[in-house]
């Protein structure tokens, strides 16, 4: 009888034992990821949530508020601010935790928690990307904005994302996105002959319709590209002729911009996102949607301080006829713009709603 209550004694001290040692584990997990939700009000207000944001973007000369810089560094030092600490968020530039085309995985993975980049560049596995490389498609940052919040567009391509085990926080717009080259491009027949930078899958085409052939290397590259002649021109915006030095390697640069404006994303992992207390997952939206339209008055006043940098450098400001931006723009919508909507259903009605918008 005493050996059967000892036992029962010591089942019990080591069941107690067990179950600290467990609470004591719990409590102290810093980390970002995680498959369950915390319940929202009851989650630990002490806990700090230490993030890491993978940027494609080199960073900004001494820290100039470029629209990515304001879109990065500005929404990490705001989520800080306002989370009280609770949630910290370390950049790393230049693709420096995974690669242009690989963080899609890692970010769907949970390797890394945030990523900063371009819907185009994930496009191979997300067709819906496709979208943010439209040539021609749009004139100015409202119009955009009005685009990707006011009609179901946004929406559509961040069902995609979700699909995909990513959530989109927040857009930036990122000034004009024009043609940075080695010889003048005013008209389609200019681009004959010339080796242009295609991102996603379906700007190759574009290109190729006009006659010039195509490379793929990431943004980060682009100096080298331009400096070596793998690349005779580039799409990009304005502003990275100084931010990113590219006016050292080029001559023109052709107004209006292709992409007018470009625009980036900021995604978190859903993994991450699951992992967080319901406050601070609404704070960062809160925060997210205040940035974004931070990045609004930023990227016109980027576009225009570009093109008066390149003055300054003494580049060439080559600009294009409306008859000839009207061609540039039927040659996209015959192969681009068709491409992209025939793509899959959800693409499709992607287009049908920009071609409405724009009536």
């Amino acid at each position: 009888m005493y050996k059967a209550i000892w036992r029962f004694t010591g089942l019990l001290v080591l069941a107690a034992v067990t179950t600290l040692f467990l609470a004591a584990c719990g409590g102290a997990d810093t980390t970002s990821t995680g498959t369950s939700q915390p319940e929202g009000e009851k989650a630990d207000k002490d806990k700090v949530y230490h993030l890491k944001m993978n940027s494609q973007n080199p960073p900004s000369p001494d820290g100039a508020p470029t629209p990515a810089e304001i879109a990065t560094s500005g929404f990490a030092d705001m989520v800080k601010e306002k989370t009280n600490g609770r949630i910290e968020i370390e950049v790393y530039y230049s693709n420096q935790l995974a690669g242009q085309s690989e963080s899609l995985d890692a970010l769907a993975r949970g390797t890394i928690d945030l990523h900063v980049g371009t819907p185009a560049a994930w496009a191979d596995k997300i067709p819906e990307g496709n979208w943010s490389s439209l040539p021609y498609a749009w004139k100015g940052e409202e119009q955009l904005n009005h685009l990707m919040r006011e009609t179901e567009f946004g929406p559509l391509y961040e069902e995609a994302l979700l699909e995909y085990g990513v959530k989109p926080l927040h857009y930036y717009h990122t000034s004009s996105s024009g043609y940075l080259s080695n010889s003048p491009i005013t008209k389609p027949a200019d681009m004959k002959g010339l080796v242009v930078n295609a991102v996603g899958t379906l700007k190759g085409e574009f290109y190729k319709s006009m006659g010039a052939g195509t490379a793929s290397i990431p943004f980060a590259d682009y100096y080298e590209g331009l400096l070596r002649g793998t690349v005779d021109a580039v799409s990009f915006p304005y502003y990275a002729m100084e931010s990113m030095n590219l006016g050292e390697v080029i001559k023109y640069v052709t107004v209006p911009g292709e992409v007018d404006p470009a625009i980036g994303i900021i995604a978190i992992s859903q993994k991450t996102w699951d992992n967080l207390p319901s406050d601070l997952q609404d704070i960062m939206m809160e925060v997210a949607l205040e940035i974004e339209q931070q990045t609004i008055p930023a990227s016109k006043e980027y576009s225009q301080d570009g093109l008066d940098f390149a003055k300054e450098i003494g580049l060439e400001i080559v600009e294009m006829s409306q008859e000839d931006y009207n061609e540039f723009r039927e040659i996209a919508k015959e192969t681009y713009w068709k491409g992209f909507a025939e793509t899959n259903d959800r693409t499709k009605k992607m287009m049908e709603i920009l071609e409405a918008s724009k009536e």
